[in-house]
């Protein structure tokens, strides 16, 4: 099973870590509904029970997926691995095969979840003191490489946002925490 990160020292993460548990919890208990309906007689008579559960379902899959994208941003996988990994369902058939391989070797559709561990240390970093600016934090934190401008601010800038969006869903202490220590001078 997945080694999820549960550090104190680590507060984003840990809440991160801590809502993907929960929502895979969810998301087995309802799978463990839907299998009491296969006893079932009469399918038919059931059909919008089973619908609410399969809608249930889709939906905690797509949040413990959001979820897993910001603890462990994806990666492509290597030729030999995602071959190995395909080969598992040669019974399938080789264009089943194939096609698994390639899905293995591409990042999904979307802006690149690469710099997202950089955020969540900016965010954790901001949580620590009032005097830890935004600025600070890009400048400890960016991943650039090269002396760091307002671009890099407003790259972390739009990256603590879309953080903090995800936080508001699954930990929004630490939100609140945030913005007492860095109130949004924008809508004052």
């Amino acid at each position: 099973m997945l080694e999820l990160p549960d550090d104190s020292t680590r507060p984003v993460l840990s809440a991160l870590s801590q809502a993907y548990a929960e929502k895979m919890s969810a998301l087995a208990a309802t799978a463990a509904e839907a299998q009491s309906f296969v006893v079932k007689p009469g399918p038919k008579t059931h059909e919008t029970e089973v619908m609410n559960i399969v809608t249930r379902m889709i939906l905690l899959a797509s949040d413990a997926e959001e979820l897993l994208r910001w603890i462990y941003p994806p990666k492509v996988m290597s030729m030999e691995d995602a071959t190995n990994r395909a080969e598992a369902f040669r019974s399938l058939g080789d264009a089943w095969v194939q096609t698994m391989r390639a899905g293995l070797q591409k990042l999904t559709v979307g802006k690149p979840a690469r710099i997202r561990q950089a955020h969540i240390a900016a965010f954790e970093f901001m949580l620590l003191s009032k005097g830890n600016s935004i600025g600070r934090a890009a400048s400890k934190f960016c991943p650039c490489g090269k002396c760091h401008d307002a671009k890099c601010t407003e790259r972390f800038k739009t990256g603590v946002r879309t953080l903090k969006k995800i936080l508001c869903k699954y930990a929004p202490g630490l939100v609140y925490r945030y913005d007492v220590l860095h109130p949004n001078r924008n809508h004052s």
